[in-house]
């Protein structure tokens, strides 16, 4: 252990053998003293609302409460907590979304085990921290980061291609889209991907989540 104070950290996965395997890294270092170990969002809330850790290392994708809709939580509530996100998602989107949330990092799962203790320093000492295997930002890509509103993302979009990806992130084919929309399955399919590369998304599953982090799946199924 250094002679200065521990760094005191929450941690909240739904993986137990990642998360024991991110806690047993961290605590190898002598710097970190993990205060919770927790598998919901939910979870993380009550344990950052409880112990006050200096940092919580949140999973994007948890049960009932996922690591953006957590660090929302923290910021409503005046936490002092500060947030990294650990990810499997490596589009923009997801790492601007995180970032315009209040995150002060952002760190891939698939390299979490070279890059969470760096990123656990950078946060800590005040600074930003963005995974260096991310890919680079597209030349001429507006960074949400500079917007406030929750809306932001969705305002890149017109409304008839935020519609068609609520239909995909439902599940519907793009030639059932069309019969509700009154269009042509063609038209629907160049209208979803204009909307997928004005967020940096190309797959179905990156569509749901997402959905998800915009609160679209909530409510009536369209066209219903």
């Amino acid at each position: 252990m250094t002679d200065q104070c521990p760094i005191r950290i929450a941690l909240a996965d739904d993986h137990p053998v990642f998360r024991h395997g991110v806690a047993d890294l961290l605590a190898a270092t002598g710097e970190v003293e993990i205060v919770a170990s927790v598998d919901t969002g939910l979870e993380a809330v009550r344990a950052i609302a409880e112990l006050s850790p200096d940092i919580a290392i949140l999973d994007m994708a948890m049960p009932d409460m996922n690591g953006v809709a957590v660090i929302r939580k923290m910021v409503e509530r005046r936490s002092p907590t500060r947030a990294i996100i650990l990810s499997v998602y490596e589009s923009r989107v997801y790492v601007d979304r995180a970032f315009e949330a209040g995150a002060g990092g952002y760190v891939l799962k698939r390299s979490a085990f070279l890059n969470i203790v760096q990123a656990v320093r950078a946060v800590r000492a005040g600074g930003i921290y963005t995974d260096p295997a991310l890919p680079a930002r597209p030349a001429g890509h507006k960074a949400p980061m500079a917007c406030h509103s929750h809306d932001d993302l969705q305002s890149w979009l017109a409304d008839r291609e935020r519609e068609i990806l609520r239909f995909v992130a439902y599940g519907f084919t793009s030639k059932e889209i069309a019969g509700h929309l009154g269009s042509t399955p063609k038209t629907v399919e160049t209208q979803k991907a204009r909307a997928c590369g004005k967020l940096g998304i190309n797959s179905r599953a990156q569509i749901v989540q997402f959905a998800i982090l915009q609160g679209w799946l909530q409510g009536e199924i369209p066209g219903g």
